[in-house]
């Protein structure tokens, strides 16, 4: 484990799927972008099949196998990185015709941008029953910034979310996926709970809180693919 990072959970395990996706529209050939329909089949599947996409508080509470809770039937987590505006076109749509909640990673320094959500996009999801938390404001490359600037980029994301949206945003999502020594020290030292990588596989209760795992969504890939990784990946 690296050093700075938190310490693992209890050994008990708990494992759920936590998916990654990013743009929802039409761009053949770019995998971090899914189309509406395989989007729409992926989220019919999952309700075919008896999944229960959860909350990230739902999640947090039986990561930490918090007393009172019960797991629900297969539970899952949906999340989008970067806060595209199609998340709010297209994403949200789909998934409130299964009642699926998500979590979106937003990077509020690009709410001028019109690719991207606005506070007022950010405030539609989050009526829709999406939790929104911090991506970095600039969605930066935060190993190449001094610690100074990493501390910006994490904590100026969270404290304008938390203002905006008057919610709690300790969870945060590694632009890129990429951070270092640096970066898992400033996390602890301002109190995020956890922290998503783009390291492939479930997430545990045996990962540190700051190093959990998700299963990335290749927007080119088949439903049979994406079965395959949710089954095979725990």
């Amino acid at each position: 484990m690296p050093n700075g990072a938190a310490t693992p959970f209890a050994s008990s395990k708990v494992s759920i799927p936590v998916l990654n996706y990013h743009s929802v529209t039409i761009d053949p050939g770019n995998v971090v972008v899914i189309s509406p329909a395989k989007l729409e089949a992926q989220m019919k599947y999952l309700h075919d099949q008896g999944y229960t996409p959860i909350s990230l508080d739902t999640f947090i509470k039986l990561i930490e196998k918090k007393s009172g809770i019960v797991a629900p039937n297969k539970p899952v987590l949906l999340t989008f990185d970067d806060g595209y505006v199609d998340n709010v076109e297209e994403a949200m749509p789909i998934l409130a015709k299964y009642n699926f909640p998500a979590t979106l990673f937003m990077s509020p320094g690009m709410v001028e941008d019109p690719s991207y959500l606005s506070w007022e996009g950010a405030k539609q999801l989050q009526q829709a029953g999406w939790d929104i938390q911090p991506h970095g404001m600039t969605h930066p490359h935060l190993p190449k910034l001094s610690s100074e600037e990493q501390a910006y980029q994490i904590t100026e994301a969270r404290k304008l979310i938390e203002e905006q949206l008057g919610t709690q945003a300790d969870v945060f999502c590694f632009p890129y996926g990429e951070y270092n020594q640096t970066t898992l020290k400033l996390l602890k030292a301002h109190g995020f709970r956890y922290a998503f990588t783009i390291e492939q596989g479930y997430t545990t209760n045996q990962q540190s809180p700051y190093l959990l795992k998700r299963l990335f969504i290749n927007g080119e890939e088949s439903l049979k693919a994406f079965i395959n990784k949710l089954h095979k990946a725990n």
